[in-house]
């Protein structure tokens, strides 16, 4: 890790792109008896973006119930599972109280968000985790000059493989609230509809870009920019090292990680590091999709320390990805709308950063 410990202790934000290991970070922090790192909320990339301007702007009447109803409803259920803010486990009451404290702004209202729900798990500082404010760490360290921010890099072809095959694996209450389940297919249906090799790869590289360039612009004291495969194959001096950059006392029970979100095993509470997942897809994807992944993450791959494998595939295996491509990517932006706001923005955003040069990532650790 680089950098001193410093005295101010902020927030702590995991980003990266979709299915590299943020949901893994998020279980091993929240371990830790100091910290708990909330599941995504999507403010800076969806509430803050559309109070643009008014951000920093107290809140009355109507604008103050609809900034409460959204991080009230995340209470319910996960982000965009249609979460009912009268069936929070957060009073709204105690939000508003905090966030008043806050500066009743909607930036106040995040953070009062994050420091209740730490509050409500016991622990003294918060944390929060969306993967794809990997491209809002400017907004994100601007708000809070004291976070930390950790931005997970994965195998792109381990990525590929894992978004395709995504399903829920468990670990939500049913019986509890039935109606999820439903919510959840639906979820389900909207991931599907993303996928495509090119697209996610072409998602993977602009995720490693928008690190490194924050990393770059902050420094390594705010930015840490740390490897997947690295927890999983030696995860005990990883995390010593990442809790000292985070100011924390290592605590051994950051190892005991449960398996959440995975695309290929069931929910586990103690489930632990699973070396497997790294390899899994050799035999998960075809040598038409390896091909794809390879190319279009370009000198990317070798950057962020991982070796392009031999595959032999056709022309027609390597052709078909850049024939669906049109469909595929206007099919993604359909089923995302709700998701993306200003669309033409959004896609220019990412395809800048996709088709930028990547530096090396030094063999994936902070120096």
């Amino acid at each position: 890790m680089g950098g001193e410990r410093v005295s101010e202790v902020g927030p702590v934000f995991v980003v990266g792109a979709s299915r590299s290991g943020t949901a893994l970070m998020q279980a091993m922090l929240n371990r830790h008896p100091e910290i708990y790192v909330l599941g995504e909320t999507h403010y800076f990339d969806d509430l803050r973006v559309r109070s643009a301007s008014r951000e920093r702007v107290p809140l009355v009447g109507d604008a103050q119930k609809l900034c409460e109803d959204y991080f009230l409803a995340l209470q319910h259920r996960p982000y965009g599972h249609g979460g009912d803010p009268e069936k929070s486990r957060l009073s709204r009451e105690d939000l508003a109280r905090l966030a008043k404290e806050e500066g009743n702004t909607p930036d106040g209202y995040f953070e009062a968000y994050g420091r209740a729900v730490s509050a409500m798990h016991g622990k003294a500082r918060w944390g929060e985790k969306t993967p794809r404010h990997v491209y809002r760490i400017n907004e994100i360290l601007e708000c809070f000059p004291g976070a930390k921010v950790i931005c997970m890099v994965r195998d792109p072809r381990a990525v590929v493989a894992s978004y395709r095959d995504w399903r829920n694996q468990g670990g939500f209450d049913f019986e509890a609230d039935p109606g999820h389940l439903e919510t959840l297919k639906v979820e389900a249906k909207r991931a599907k509809s993303s996928y495509h090799v090119i697209l996610q790869t072409w998602l993977w590289r602009g995720t490693v870009q928008a690190s490194l360039a924050a990393r770059a612009r902050w420094g390594a004291d705010h930015v840490s920019v740390q490897r997947y495969e690295n927890f999983v194959l030696d995860p005990e001096p990883i995390t010593r090292e990442l809790a000292a950059w985070l100011n924390l006392d290592f605590d051994p029970a950051m190892l005991e990680v449960p398996v959440t979100n995975s695309s290929f095993s069931s929910f586990e509470a103690k489930g632990g590091m699973q070396q497997a997942a790294i390899d899994r897809w050799r035999e998960k994807l075809s040598a038409g999709e390896i091909a794809t992944v390879q190319s279009c993450s370009g000198t990317a791959l070798q950057g962020a320390g991982y070796e392009a494998a031999a595959v032999q595939a056709s022309l027609a295996a390597r052709a078909w990805p850049w024939l669906t491509l049109p469909f595929a990517g206007l099919r993604a932006v359909m089923a995302n709308r709700e998701r993306i706001g200003n669309i033409p923005a959004y896609i220019w955003k990412r395809i800048r950063l996709a088709s930028g040069s990547v530096p090396k990532l030094h063999d994936g650790n902070e120096a």
